[in-house]
């Protein structure tokens, strides 16, 4: 299900455009919300959202200010600017927009845009876990991802430049992670294409980061450690 939201300050630009997205949708078969918001303190009440569709010269707060404001709190959901200057162009790339459209909005620009947008979010999908942080949802790639542990109930997901921490089970995540991951103690998961050498009591990692192996899990990590070896090519 992909979340989209269009912002847009003038009832009847809001009811064409939230149509030409509808239809899109319907078209191709996408399975989809689409909310719609006249201004931006609205859209900011509600969770992240996967597309957003953003007037830019709206009041009291610009689509523009929406966006920063969206980003600063860690929504990272792709951005459609519309507008009637083509001058907000290079200013959208500082929110990472990922396109802007110039009204009157052509419907097969539009169309593209979206088909586009939706491909990106299902490849993202399948290569990354969402983490949700409040009322923003992180996409972390499996393949910046050196463990997972929990304590207290908390996950916590360890990558070469932070932590993040979310409410999760490990139970859970052993079925979304993809098999490189393996659980080698009842706390942690460990990619196992981060992992340099093990003993019979640690796993050490790329970053010299040592977590710990259970006795109980030693002999599946080993033959799971070997096969992952075999299948990158890095033993014979």
């Amino acid at each position: 299900m992909i979340r989209i939201a269009v912002c847009e300050d003038e009832p009847l630009f809001l009811e064409r455009l939230t149509g030409m997205v509808q239809g899109i949708l319907d078209k191709h078969q996408i399975a989809s919300r689409l909310e719609t918001f006249v201004n931006g303190a609205a859209l900011l009440a509600k969770e992240a959202f996967d597309i957003l569709l953003l007037d830019i010269v709206m009041e009291p707060c610009s689509g523009m200010e929406l966006a920063k404001r969206l980003r600063r709190r860690g929504d990272e959901g792709k951005i459609i600017f519309i507008t009637s200057y083509e001058r907000y162009a290079v200013e959208a790339y500082d929110v990472q927009a990922y396109h802007y459209l110039v009204k009157p909005v052509n419907l097969k620009k539009l169309e593209e845009l979206l088909l586009n947008c939706c491909s990106s979010l299902e490849r993202e999908r399948e290569q990354s876990i969402a983490v949700r942080q409040g009322t923003a949802v992180r996409r972390i790639p499996f393949s910046e991802i050196r463990y997972l542990e929990v304590q207290n109930r908390k996950i916590y997901l360890h990558t070469a430049g932070e932590t993040i921490s979310f409410y999760r089970s490990l139970e859970d995540l052993e079925f979304v992670l993809p098999d490189v991951f393996l659980k080698c103690h009842r706390s942690y998961i460990v990619n196992l294409s981060r992992v340099i050498s093990y003993d019979k009591q640690d796993v050490r990692l790329d970053n010299e980061e040592s977590i710990p192996l259970s006795k109980r899990r030693r002999g599946m990590f080993e033959l799971a450690f070997m096969r992952y070896l075999k299948e990158s090519g890095d033993i014979f």
